[in-house]
């Protein structure tokens, strides 16, 4: 991890948060969403990985997006688990 938190980092967290946020609130306006945009970023990265010469950042995009989406779909974990299971 940096040495120093600079501005670039809060923005980029504050964007990650909205972002979080949003992709929560439209699951539960539309159930399965987040699991269907993990599924097509699953899809997208191995088509991807199919290419020669692949460029490494790509590969750092991909899984930076799989742990957003992961993220934003561990709400409905800790919904159950606030719930008693249900």
């Amino acid at each position: 991890m940096a040495d120093e938190f600079t501005r670039a980092d809060a923005k980029a967290h504050a964007c990650s948060y909205i972002l979080l946020s949003l992709l929560q609130r439209m699951d539960m306006k539309e159930p399965g969403l987040i699991e269907e945009l993990i599924t097509g970023a699953e899809g997208d990265w191995e088509a991807c990985r199919q290419q020669e010469n692949l460029p490494a950042p790509v590969q750092d995009i991909f899984r930076e997006t799989l742990a957003i989406l992961t993220r934003a779909n561990a709400y409905k974990q800790n919904m159950a688990d606030r719930s008693g299971g249900d």
